[in-house]
């Protein structure tokens, strides 16, 4: 029999049990008064006791009218726990609605279930739409707490995707765009490097809602480069010490005394000041490491007498320019990156014979030390040879490129200069002396000297005219 509309009698609520298991329990009261409290393990078997009690509550009271029906009495429970359990809705209109939706997921071959968890694990609110461009700067705006050098290579690094179409909108570009970008570097070292900075920028816009996935994240993993780790030879070694002696009046020989015999990173010696040089070991800190505990290096010493006569200043101004110089002068066959480190390190291990002890001098692990700077060098020779590498040693060793000599130039009197800047323009004074208007503006500016302003000559000409 069906029924009409009524006011619930009973209701379902969630029993904790002492053993700690959830039940489903139907309580209510039934027409003569009887209270009824039954717990069921099952939420369907709840619904359909609870639609029992109330068909048993309406036929007490005579409301039940006797209706045609080809269910059976299964059915009809069945059917009277559904509509019950659909709490007023229609329920031709929810089968019909779950049917569709289900036989969409079956078109794909997955059911409902599998459909809802994987929006449940996908979605994301709306994304904001932002031009590859503004995003591009906006991340900038959020690394300026990292250091100077990190900042300039994701600046440098992500113009890789401003290069087709600044304007194109971030949450377009896919796996696809990325293996294009890859594409172009040959090193596998260098695809690594460029795969973790584009990965970094684009988690960063899913966290700000720009896009709704790191299209990095799909990418196939980069093999690991197993060619042969790069380290100079003895001779080689030989002409990069005798260059830095000579480069500039030994400006470079101490920055690189320190990253040949001491194994300092390039950042540990911009970051080192003449102060953290004791004697007998360098305090490092800051560089690559700078939220780590701080380090003392021993100086060796072969070291010890570079640093008595080349004492360390800081890093000197155009170091990036003067090691172009140097590795030119060198003639080094496998100059890469970080070269001079992994050479000190590799000859370190020669001469220490303990790669932990090795690993711990050089703020770095066995494991890394293996994998990424170290060569064996079999020669004990070699070895010994490189740890005997004094100033007097290298001296006079044949260079691969000549040096350049600094130009010596006799400026006039600072008095003479001071007449010249203001009566005519420094290009024409520097055409007459066989300089570059550069050097003479900073000659200028050395002496203290003061110089017209921008468009001072332009307007003299006007009056003139």
């Amino acid at each position: 029999m069906a029924t009409h509309d009524k006011t619930k009698h009973f209701k379902i609520e969630d029993y904790k049990n002492p053993s700690g298991t959830i039940s489903h329990r139907v309580s209510g009261r039934k027409a003569s008064g009887e209270r009824v409290r039954r717990n069921f393990a099952n939420y369907a078997e709840a619904l359909q006791a609870m639609a029992d009690y109330e068909a048993g509550y309406e036929d007490a009271d005579g409301k039940l009218v006797p209706r045609r029906t080809r269910l059976s009495e299964a059915q009809l429970a069945d059917a009277e726990a559904a509509i019950t359990a659909a709490n007023g809705r229609n329920l031709s209109r929810i089968v019909s609605r779950h049917d569709a939706l289900q036989a969409r997921a079956n078109k794909h071959s997955v059911d409902l279930d599998t459909v809802i968890r994987f929006f449940e694990s996908h979605y994301r609110e709306e994304i904001r739409e932002i031009t590859v461009f503004n995003a591009y700067r906006k991340f900038l705006k959020a690394k300026e707490v990292t250091s100077p050098k990190t900042q300039e290579h994701y600046k440098s690094s992500l113009k890789k995707l401003l290069k087709p179409e600044p304007n194109r909108l971030l949450h377009s570009f896919t796996v696809t765009d990325m293996e294009d970008i890859l594409e172009t570097y040959k090193s596998l070292n260098s695809k690594r490097t460029m795969r973790r900075s584009l990965s970094a920028f684009f988690n960063w816009a899913v966290r700000h809602h720009y896009t709704l996935e790191n299209p990095c994240e799909r990418l196939d993993k980069i093999p690991r480069d197993m060619s042969e780790i790069g380290v100079l030879t003895l001779e080689e070694c030989k002409r990069l010490l005798c260059a830095a002696m000579h480069l500039h009046e030994g400006a470079a020989a101490a920055t690189v005394a320190l990253g040949l015999f001491a194994g300092l990173r390039p950042s540990e010696i911009r970051d080192l000041k003449p102060c953290d040089i004791g004697k007998g070991k360098i305090r490092v800190s800051g560089g690559k490491l700078r939220r780590a505990l701080k380090r003392s290096v021993p100086i060796p010493p072969v070291l010890k007498v570079w640093l008595e006569k080349f004492p360390f200043k800081g890093l000197p101004p155009g170091w990036d320019g003067k090691l172009k110089i140097l590795k030119k002068a060198t003639g080094a066959q496998n100059w890469t990156q970080d070269v001079i480190r992994h050479t000190s390190i590799s000859f370190q291990a020669e001469r220490d014979q303990d790669e932990a002890f090795t690993a711990l001098k050089n703020g770095t692990s066995k494991e890394m030390m293996d994998a990424h700077y170290r060569q064996v060098v079999d020669d004990e020779d070699v070895v010994s040879a490189f740890w005997d590498l004094l100033p007097d040693r290298v001296e006079g060793t044949e260079l691969k490129s000549a040096l350049p000599t600094p130009q010596r130039f006799d400026y006039p009197s600072k008095a003479k200069l001071k007449h010249l800047v203001w009566k005519k323009p420094l290009t024409h004074i520097a055409a007459d002396l066989g300089v570059s208007d550069v050097a003479l503006k900073k000659h200028c500016t050395k002496l203290g000297i003061e110089l017209p302003g921008r468009g001072f000559w332009q307007k003299a000409a006007a009056k003139k005219k």
